[in-house]
């Protein structure tokens, strides 16, 4: 998840599925009422993706899911890259710390404020993916 990556940001938000080798080549069409297509439409914009994609990801998913609507995908997607920043902020602390324990060769106060810190984030980050996955199976740090 790189920030300056406009291309990471743009095909994890996309409305169309990815490309496939050899491209699809069959096609099938629906015939549908007005409300039947309004509805549909209506279904696709709240989910932030095509008409099609929304027929094919609720037909052939094994959990016949609904496709995330873009605004939880935006949400998701900044609470990565929160998670990342503060996973590198918490890297350059311990990094100052074991620099200043090296030359000195004493751990400095600091230093458990600095584990407590990590301890911290690493519940966030927990939590933040109990949250998303939400199944006891995939549970970690519990």
């Amino acid at each position: 998840m790189n920030e300056q990556d406009p291309n990471a940001s743009r095909a994890f938000l996309r409305r169309r599925r990815r490309n496939v080798v050899g491209g699809r080549t069959n096609k099938i069409e629906v015939k549908v009422t007005a409300v039947e297509q309004q509805r549909l439409r209506a279904a696709a914009d709240d989910a932030g993706v095509s008409v099609q994609r929304l027929m094919v990801a609720r037909t052939l998913s094994p959990v016949a899911a609904v496709p995330v609507g873009r605004e939880e995908k935006v949400a998701a997607w900044q609470q990565a890259v929160d998670m990342r920043n503060l996973i590198a902020g918490i890297g350059v602390n311990l990094n100052q710390i074991a620099r200043q324990a090296n030359s000195e060769a004493e751990i400095p106060a600091e230093f458990a404020a600095a584990c407590a810190g990590v301890d911290r984030a690493l519940s966030r980050i927990t939590a933040a993916f109990n949250e998303v996955f939400n199944d006891p199976s995939t549970r970690i740090g519990e």
